[in-house]
């Protein structure tokens, strides 16, 4: 059976085509691939990220595990941040994003590789530091593209002007917790929220009330793949 995005209800009602991508169902387009493309390309595109895995680490130990399993990094794990980083899983090169925020970590894995990752990053931490699949505990939205942080930078009610490329933080809203960062995984402009997967319609609705205002265009997985596979790589 097919995993389904906390996102879904919102896909639904924006007439999205749903496709299979790594065992979830999600959005493959919303009608005109065309011009998705080309939103993700010159403007900002809002796209479905929640196949993408999520893994925390906590513990004393947990940056030294990560140094231990990516061999290589595009910066230091500094605080509320993020940065590239690549291991070698299931004797496979991967490229991975690890974010660091209020101590604690969370990797950021392509969607095919989740299980993999766990498995070695639980065993390099040999039982001293907690590794937790949270991806489908969460929801993970991107908005891709040169505007897109003064596109949504009009749609949150909160204050993001001080996240710099690669800067984490996280807010509270009606008390539920949200983690954004600015970045995207295909190396250029975005933004990326990460929720509790039952706030995930609340923030959805909040982008599709607003996308024609603010010029977002939603954008499905045949998109966002061919805009990473044409991305120049980072490491």
């Amino acid at each position: 059976m097919l995993k389904t995005s906390p996102f879904e209800s919102v896909h639904r009602q924006l007439d999205a085509r749903f496709g299979d991508y790594a065992g979830w169902s999600l959005p493959a387009d919303y009608g005109d691939p065309k011009v998705e493309a080309q939103a993700i390309n010159e403007h900002c595109a809002v796209v479905d990220l929640c196949s993408f895995g999520r893994i925390s680490l906590k513990g004393a130990g947990a940056k030294d595990v990560l140094g231990t399993v990516f061999t290589e990094k595009s910066g230091p794990f500094g605080a509320d941040s993020w940065v590239w980083a690549r291991g070698t899983f299931d004797e496979t090169d991967v490229l991975c994003r690890v974010v660091r925020l209020n101590g604690d970590f969370t990797v950021l894995t392509p969607p095919e590789k989740v299980e993999s990752v766990q498995k070695t990053l639980a065993s390099a931490g040999n039982g001293s530091v907690s590794v937790t699949d949270i991806t489908e505990k969460t929801a993970m939205l991107g908005l891709y593209g040169p505007s897109a942080f003064d596109s949504v930078r009009g749609v949150l009610p909160f204050d993001i002007d001080h996240l710099d490329a690669g800067d984490v933080d996280k807010f509270s809203f009606f008390m539920v917790s949200f983690t954004l960062m600015r970045g995207s995984w295909l190396g250029g402009e975005g933004l990326e929220l990460i929720c509790p997967a039952q706030a995930g319609p609340l923030a959805a609705s909040a982008v599709a009330k607003y996308r024609h205002k603010h010029n977002i265009t939603p954008a499905g997985m045949d998109c966002l793949l061919g805009a990473m596979q044409k991305a120049e790589k980072p490491l």
